[in-house]
Parts: structure tokens; C-alpha cells; sequence
């Protein structure tokens, strides 16, 4: 059977603060909204450049995929690593400049990734093409917008 005192000690309270065998009460009062508003830019740098980081690493696994690891490529594959161009993917709503991997075929013609591809036409380029965004007008006249 477990005596009170033995219980006693292994109890953890945050609230508290031991010092010298005396328990100190520590409350730090933070203006939560003027810390939010300080740091909420920061943490939106910091998930746009956590996103880009893996819309990259999407790029870079379907070009793995087709050649091979980097300075060992697969010989069997019918393609090669061809360098990086300026492009853009959708990312957030907002196009996005990403250094876009090339891959040719042995023979020297342009392979398409897929991922990029994909990265390029998000939501918000698919919605103005298929005419159901509110504050886009339809090119044809006569047609109603959709909504």
C-alpha cells in the first residue's frame, strides 16, 4: 500500500516553481493578440517556405523517378537530367517563381513533368477557366455567370 507522502512527490505542478524547497507561484501574463500580430507575419514566411520546400521536393521525386538519383543516373531510363528554367507553380491562390526541373529523353527531345504540370494549373486558374468565379466575366455574351 502507497503512503499519501509517497504520492506527494512524484506530483508534477506546472503552475509552480520550486525554489529552495518553497513553492513560488509563476504566472507570466503575455497580450496574446499583440503577440499574435507580431508574429503572424513570421509564421506565414515560414509556412510559404515549408510549402515551396515541398512543392520542390514533389518535382524532384517525379525526376528521381524517371532518371535516377543525381550524378548516378539509371541506364536503362530513356531520360536525362537537362539543367532548371525560371517557371512558376500556384501556390496559395498566387503564382509563385520556382526554378523548374528539365528532364530530355536520350535522344535530346523535352519531357513534361506531370507534377509540374499539375502545380501549375491550381484552383484558382482552373476556377477563372471554367467561368465559375463571381467576379469573372464570361468571354462569350450572352452567357451567365455561374456561380
Amino acid at each position: 500500500m502507497r503512503k499519501n507522502y509517497q504520492r506527494k512527490a512524484r506530483k508534477s505542478n506546472h503552475k509552480f516553481e520550486v525554489v529552495g524547497g518553497q513553492e513560488l507561484l509563476v504566472r507570466v501574463p503575455l497580450p496574446m493578440a499583440e503577440v499574435w500580430a507580431e508574429m503572424q507575419a513570421h509564421v506565414e514566411e515560414l509556412a510559404g517556405r515549408a510549402g515551396l520546400q515541398i512543392l520542390r521536393a514533389i518535382l524532384e521525386n517525379e525526376v528521381t523517378q524517371r532518371v535516377g538519383p543525381p550524378h548516378r543516373p539509371n541506364p536503362s531510363a530513356g531520360c536525362v537530367r537537362w539543367g532548371q528554367q525560371p517557371g512558376y507553380v500556384v501556390f496559395a491562390g498566387q503564382k509563385v517563381p520556382l526554378e523548374r526541373p528539365r528532364v530530355r529523353t536520350r535522344e535530346g527531345q523535352e519531357v513534361e513533368l506531370e507534377s509540374y504540370r499539375q502545380l501549375q494549373h491550381g484552383k484558382l486558374q482552373r476556377a477563372v477557366r471554367e467561368g465559375w468565379w463571381p467576379s469573372c466575366p464570361r468571354r462569350t455574351i450572352g452567357e451567365r455567370w455561374r456561380v
